[in-house]
């Protein structure tokens, strides 16, 4: 079987078709039912029409068109090339991609995460991943070990995350769930938290299961500091504790928002059904400079909700720049026109935890990328370049 998203890609990619009762029958006449063979691309052609969207209705008497099973199966076919994206992988595939690396021992490994790169495989990013990048250099060059999750016997490797079945894996970002399930935790060995593909900065990843333990119990807990740097649309004001709860978009389900007030009189008022609350989010955000049109902000993050910083931003009025989900459109089409830059100028600058194993408090900073610090720079006065 096919899952549902897989099912998507095939309609959209225009390989799933239908023939209309008028034309039913002719096509039926130029083809053997117990043949197996597939149809040509003549009679596709000539009665097939593509479906394009997943809500089409079928026609009584209609004939619905899609790939065989076996086409499915069978790796070289054109079916199964469209499907391989969503199809996640039954291993780790090392690959050769640089990382910038803040600090590392034998425990645990810290790095400044770049802008465009996902940090564990997932649909639609299997591979190219921090993760991936990871398994190469732990494996072929780290001069403090490959730790217990990257080992030249894959098996070993698959089987390493099974101790974390069904627990959370918390998250210290903006961008992502704060807590997800380990349905595929073989994907993502170590990882302890996450920033989002078009997030830069400080990430931590575990190389031992005790490690990975303490560190998420450090994060579950609260233990840890996270500062962000931000460039936002507008003026965001005085400094300000946002202390507004965050839940997914009814309507756009890839989205979050602010919920609502879900005061018992307001529910009474506006349903008769309690509306689902939110989970708290607190941000504190510190505005740094403001040059009339844009603000750097600073922003610490108490909890680690799904894009908290964008949408805290968004709902005051001041999204971030270049974000395509919770921006303003004009401005990130000027923002890509004029700097060629599509993501949110957001970064992770500064994590403070406990080591996991010698309970040393360490301090890690990384600079912005220098796309987000070009516009920084036009920003900020000459004798506060960044």
């Amino acid at each position: 079987r096919i899952s549902r998203s897989q099912c998507g890609v095939l309609l959209s990619n225009q390989c799933v078709f239908v023939i209309s009762p008028d034309d039913a029958s002719n096509f039926l006449a130029e083809t053997d039912p117990a043949e197996t063979a597939p149809i040509s691309p003549e009679l596709i052609e000539q009665y097939c029409s593509p479906i394009e969207r997943k809500s089409h209705i079928l026609e009584a008497n209609s004939i619905l068109v899609y790939p065989s099973r076996q086409s499915l199966l069978t790796t070289s076919s054109a079916a199964m090339a469209l499907l391989s994206n969503s199809m996640p992988p039954t291993e780790i595939i090392p690959q050769n991609i640089p990382l910038d690396i803040l600090y590392e021992d034998e425990y645990m490994i810290v790095l400044n995460k770049a802008a465009g790169m996902v940090v564990h495989p997932a649909a639609g990013n299997w591979d190219c991943t921090v993760v991936n990048a990871l398994a190469h250099y732990l494996m072929n060059e780290s001069p403090y070990g490959s730790g217990e999750y990257f080992t030249k016997d894959r098996e070993n490797t698959q089987n390493d995350n099974e101790d974390f079945d069904g627990e959370e894996l918390n998250d210290d970002d903006d961008n992502m769930n704060d807590s997800v399930t380990n349905s595929i935790s073989m994907l993502r060995p170590g990882i302890v938290h996450r920033l989002d593909k078009g997030t830069t900065g400080v990430l931590v990843v575990a190389k031992t299961r005790t490690a990975l333990a303490k560190l998420s119990e450090a994060f579950a807990n609260r233990r840890v500091k996270k500062q962000y740097i931000a460039v936002a649309i507008g003026h965001t004001g005085e400094d300000q504790w946002i202390d507004k709860p965050i839940g997914r978009h009814p309507l756009h389900r890839q989205r979050m928002r602010v919920v609502p007030d879900a005061s018992p009189m307001k529910q009474i008022r506006l349903s008769a059904t309690p509306k689902k609350q939110g989970r708290p989010a607190q941000s504190y955000v510190q505005t740094l400079h403001h040059d009339g049109k844009l603000s750097i902000v600073q922003v610490q993050i108490a909890t680690g909700r799904t894009h908290q910083i964008r949408v805290h931003l968004q709902d005051h009025g001041t999204p971030i720049y270049g974000d395509d989900v919770y921006g303003f459109s004009d401005w990130n089409k000027a923002l890509s026109s004029r700097r060629g830059i599509t993501r949110p100028l957001l970064h992770a600058k500064r994590l403070e935890i406990n080591h996991p194993i010698t309970g040393e408090k360490m301090v890690f900073e990384a600079e912005p990328a220098n796309d987000m610090k070009g516009v920084m720079n036009a920003i900020l006065p000459l004798d506060e370049q960044v």
